[in-house]
This record gives structure tokens, C-alpha cells and sequence, in this order.
């Protein structure tokens, strides 16, 4: 048996305040994750949390604007934990319910876990709803978490946008749940801009009914340590494309990991996953698809592909496939490399200067992500996005 783990000051804080019961025992037991845990091996969440933190007041800080807008659409802001929206406002196809916290343990997700101490808000879509923007505020040096459900009908098309925008060094943990009922289709949208000092960790439990799509696209900026972590379980002919691009700077730090479980005959799933990094800034990449035994027909690709800008950037990369059914398409790739010299000589002997040429690479780099967003509109807006991960 082995000895119990020696707590940190913030480790100490954060589960003295958490309620009595399983969450609080489980996490007791083993502590925040760190690299001594295989799925958080390069992201060590407790080291970059040893600090005492209380929990957050009130956002005080001021609104900014909003990295990502679509028109009609019904905002509902999270600010350092607590739902902010008049009930009273929302339209035909969106419903919100509030409730109290529901604290439970979820297998190997024990941030997920610990937010299910939060409050819960629970959306319930239908039909053709206007797009829902959800944006998480965060700000202090505070910790708080949240929890957001959010269930689509059968039948139902609907486009979520979430992000989370941080001022100072907080720790923001956050779990979203989604179901996507037979035959629906959700397009969903995450921006995270740079927040140097923030530890950020964003949790998705999603599911898919038979019939149901989700196109998921993530545009992330890293911070102090920030991680997006999607779980989906896609059940039968569904179909899921969950791409990703991170583009860091300076010692910001991204992890984009992913665990795709399938369940059903004749699921597909599509992967691209792109990021940049210069100076002494990293990130991740973990992707897995499990394939059950009795999931035939599956056909799943994954994809992920980096650029080094300097010589102190780290990227680190682990793409799996565990596959327990014979008749399946299955794929991963994974490179890594710095800008192709032989382009850069090209663009600047027809005059554009060394700036402007690695720019320009790279936003070719990018573009075959941004590419993948149908509509012109949010492509341009989460161009834009990428584009401040330079400054």
C-alpha cells in the first residue's frame, strides 16, 4: 500500500473548502494531477499550483470585448464561477435551468470532479435556437470552478460559443457537459485568449447520439498552464470533427487533449489539430481513439502537426489508436519541424522582408484549420484570434 501524499499549502486550501464526501476522499487520496499521473505528464497541474489561493470574490475587472460574436445570438457570461443572465430574456428554443451542486467522482477526470462541486446551469436546446455564447470571465488571483450542461433535442441545430478570458492569476476550472440528441447537429466554437498568468483548465464530457454531428473548432492561446480536454463517447452513424489550433508565445504553456469512444457501428470522426510555438513556450497534444469491440465500420482520422519557431519551444505529441474491432478505417499522424527554409529564401527574394515572410508561412499553416470552418464570418473572427497570439 502506498504512503498518502504530502498536500500542498493550495491542495489544502482547495479541499478543506470542498464539501464532504466521494470528491473530496478521492482527491485527497492522490492530490491535484502531476506529472507522476501518464495523462498529465507534461502538464503538471500541481506543481503550477503549490501557492495557497482562497476562493474568488466578485469580478470586479471590466468586461472586454468579446473575442468572438455572432449576430441574434444570446450572451450568458460566467463571471469567476457565478452565471450572469436575465431568465426572463431568453427566446423560443433555449431553456436554463439553475440548480445545486451535484458532487460526484467521473472515471479519470478528476478535474471534471472537482467542478461538479460547483453550481450547475443547465441549457436545454431545441429546433433552430439562436447561437448561445457562453464567455468565462475570470479575473484576481482567486480559484472558482463551473459547471454548464447543455442538451440538444433530437432533431436540433444549434451553434455554441465558449470562451474564457482571464485578467491576473486566477485558477479557472471548468466542465462543460453536452448531449446531442438523435439527429442534431452542433456546431461549437472555443476561444481562449493569452492570459500569461491564468491556470485554466476547461473539461468537455460530450456524447452523441445515433445520426447526431458535432463540429468542434478550438482556438487557443495558452497562459501560465492551460489545458482543453475533450471526452466523447459517439455512439453509432455519428459523426464528430474536433479540430484545434494553439498558437504560444513567450512561456505560455497549451495542452489539447482528446479521448474519443466508440461505441456504436459506423461512427466517423475527423482530427486537425495545428500549433505554433516560440521563445520558451510549450504544447501538447494527446489524442486517443478507443474503438470497442462490436464498433465496426468506424472510421476515424487524426491529425496533428506543429511548428518550432525557436530553439526553446517544446512541443510534446502522443497520438494513439486502441482498436478492438476488425473492420475499421483508423489513422493518426503526427509531425513536427521547424519553417521550411527553401519557402522563406523564396518569399524574400520577391521582396518581402523576414517578418513578412514568416507571417506569411505561417498563416498558411494555420489556414488549413481555419479552412475547415464553413462560415466566413467566424473564420475571419477566429483568424483574428490566432493573429493575437503574436503580441
Amino acid at each position: 500500500m502506498s504512503a498518502p501524499i504530502t498536500l500542498t499549502a493550495f491542495e489544502d486550501r482547495l479541499f478543506a473548502d470542498l464539501p464532504q464526501g466521494e470528491v473530496a476522499e478521492a482527491l485527497k487520496s492522490r492530490g491535484l494531477p502531476s506529472r507522476r499521473a501518464e495523462a498529465w505528464k507534461w502538464s503538471d497541474l500541481r506543481a503550477a499550483l503549490r501557492d495557497e489561493k482562497q476562493a474568488s470574490g466578485d469580478y470586479v475587472g471590466e468586461v472586454p470585448p468579446a473575442p468572438l460574436s455572432l449576430d441574434g445570438a444570446v450572451v450568458l457570461t460566467i463571471r469567476n464561477g457565478t452565471a450572469h443572465m436575465d431568465d426572463a430574456a431568453l427566446p423560443d428554443g433555449i431553456g436554463m435551468t439553475r440548480g445545486l451542486p451535484e458532487p460526484g467522482v467521473l472515471p479519470d477526470a478528476d478535474l471534471a470532479s472537482l467542478a461538479t462541486a460547483a453550481h450547475t446551469l443547465t441549457i436545454e436546446l431545441q429546433g433552430n435556437p439562436p447561437p448561445l455564447i457562453v464567455r468565462r470571465l475570470s479575473d484576481g488571483e482567486g480559484r472558482h470552478a463551473d459547471r454548464l450542461r447543455v442538451r440538444l433535442a433530437p432533431g436540433t441545430c444549434a451553434t455554441l460559443v465558449e470562451t474564457h478570458e482571464a485578467q491576473g492569476a486566477p485558477f479557472a476550472n471548468s466542465l462543460t457537459e453536452i448531449a446531442v440528441g438523435e439527429g442534431a447537429n452542433l456546431t461549437r466554437l472555443i476561444a481562449q485568449p493569452a492570459a500569461d498568468d491564468a491556470v485554466i483548465v476547461h473539461t468537455t464530457l460530450a456524447s452523441l447520439a445515433e445520426k447526431a454531428s458535432l463540429g468542434q473548432t478550438a482556438i487557443a492561446l495558452g497562459g501560465a498552464l492551460v489545458r482543453h480536454e475533450t471526452r466523447l463517447v459517439q455512439n453509432g452513424e455519428s459523426h464528430a470533427q474536433l479540430d484545434g489550433l494553439y498558437r504560444l508565445t513567450g512561456k505560455r504553456h497549451c495542452d489539447t487533449t482528446t479521448h474519443v469512444d466508440y461505441v456504436g457501428e459506423g461512427a466517423e470522426t475527423s482530427q486537425l489539430v495545428k500549433g505554433v510555438a516560440s521563445g520558451r513556450a510549450r504544447g501538447v497534444f494527446q489524442g486517443k481513439f478507443h474503438v470497442a469491440r462490436g464498433a465496426q465500420h468506424t472510421d476515424a482520422k487524426m491529425a496533428h502537426h506543429a511548428l518550432l519557431l525557436e530553439q526553446g519551444a517544446q512541443i510534446n505529441a502522443k497520438p494513439e489508436l486502441e482498436i478492438y474491432a476488425d473492420d475499421v478505417e483508423c489513422a493518426h499522424g503526427n509531425t513536427a519541424g521547424a519553417l521550411d527554409p527553401e519557402a522563406m529564401f523564396y518569399l524574400r527574394q520577391r521582396g518581402l522582408s523576414e517578418e513578412q515572410a514568416r507571417s506569411l508561412l505561417i498563416d498558411a499553416f494555420a489556414g488549413e484549420v481555419l479552412a475547415r470552418v464553413q462560415d466566413e464570418g467566424v473564420r475571419e473572427q477566429l483568424e483574428r484570434v490566432f493573429r493575437a497570439g503574436l503580441e
